[in-house]
């Protein structure tokens, strides 16, 4: 596991740097069981340089991209591994928030307590369930895509339709309720299946679904 996250942790390091030339933001990443990041961005990130939500909307779209990436390099790196794993992916969509620099820990935190929310629902969706199920958000080869907003389910779905143009994502397109627990109410999920591509000598790009994935692992 700790040579997966590695190899996952270098991949995302490479990409984020391509992702700043979209927009100047902050980008941090921590150490969990899996591998774990935060991406800030707004006018207030770079003063010298004048904002658009265009800006939001091409790192949301790369985000989404390259955690699909990511999925399929997390798979390709176990054709040689003992122990084979699986893995949930999850973005959380937040849109306003105040953040302020820690000089002490040389970091942007939340700030404020009307933002304490963000940092309840951050702990907690990774388990959160279907509401009206015992079943949890997440789920194994899909991406699942937490909101609050009207607003940023149409967006999504847009990314989703663009990206299923380009064979990264699947027709399996989810929309569920989160089941309130406390201090977190009100949420929704986006859940759409991730397309994978397999080497193969006749076909310059296979692509296929999780399930057929695992039979190609013999999993």
């Amino acid at each position: 596991m700790q040579q997966i996250n590695r190899t996952m942790s270098r991949y995302i390091d490479r990409k984020q740097f391509l992702a700043q030339e979209i927009y100047p933001h902050y980008f941090e990443r921590y150490k969990t069981d899996g591998v774990d990041h935060n991406r800030y961005i707004g006018p207030a990130m770079a003063r010298n340089k004048s904002f658009n939500k265009v800006y939001l909307y091409n790192l949301r779209l790369w985000q989404l991209s390259t955690i699909c990436e990511m999925k399929n390099r997390f798979y390709q790196l176990q054709k040689n591994t003992p122990i084979q794993l699986d893995a949930a992916s999850l973005i959380l969509v937040y849109t306003t928030l105040s953040i302020r620099y820690r000089m002490d820990e040389k970091k942007f935190d939340v700030d404020g307590t009307y933002n304490v929310r963000y940092e309840i629902i951050k702990k907690r969706i990774d388990k959160a369930m279907i509401k009206g199920s015992e079943k949890r958000i997440t789920q194994k080869g899909k991406i699942v895509i937490i909101y609050s907003q009207p607003s940023d389910q149409r967006e999504y779905l847009r990314y989703i339709k663009y990206l299923q143009t380009k064979n990264y994502l699947g027709d399996e397109v989810e929309i569920l309720e989160l089941e309130d627990v406390q201090g977190v109410v009100g949420l929704k999920a986006i859940r759409v299946n991730i397309l994978y591509n397999v080497p193969n000598e006749n076909e310059p790009k296979k692509v296929i679904t999780y399930e057929d994935l695992m039979q190609e692992l013999d999993l």
